[in-house]
């Protein structure tokens, strides 16, 4: 009797594990990223392959899709926003919040020397040329768990 207890609770757990969460993922050719969502903030830091300066790209991921936050630049040109709203440390910057939907996708070539932190960790600095993709999607919580949404 105590054993079919035990096994009576097997699929209230399974149950749990299969609600789909929000889910950030993010992926390149070699490595993947996965986490729930909450309100995350995606840094986004690499050089400028015209200008060689450092730009910094800062989106926000929730339950509705990816944003454009910030963007944090030193020169002109080649790309690169003229409206500034403000300067500071050296940068001029430029705040919004524009919706990009729910998956995005970055080409990063070897001398962007990027790397992207997800709320300050970082979790990918590309080496290579590579297409890296950034979606917002419904997954069961135990795929997410398990990093293979």
């Amino acid at each position: 009797m105590k054993l079919l207890r035990k096994f009576l609770f097997l699929p209230f757990f399974l149950i749990i594990f299969l609600i789909p969460v929000n889910t950030l993922v993010i992926t390149d050719e070699n490595h993947s990223y996965t986490d729930i969502l909450g309100e995350k903030e995606i840094e986004i830091t690499y050089i400028h392959s015209v200008q060689r300066s450092k730009i910094v790209e800062i989106l926000k991921a929730n339950k509705t899709g990816l944003y454009v936050a910030e963007m944090w630049w030193k020169d002109f040109g080649a790309g690169l926003p003229e409206d500034i709203q403000y300067s500071e440390n050296g940068y001029y910057v430029k705040k919004v919040n524009i919706p990009l939907g729910k998956s995005l996708s970055f080409w990063f070539i070897s001398s962007n020397q990027a790397k992207i932190a997800v709320n300050e960790e970082i979790i990918l600095s590309p080496t290579e040329d590579i297409l890296v993709n950034f979606k917002v999607k419904r997954c069961p919580i135990i795929l997410t768990l398990i990093g293979r949404c």
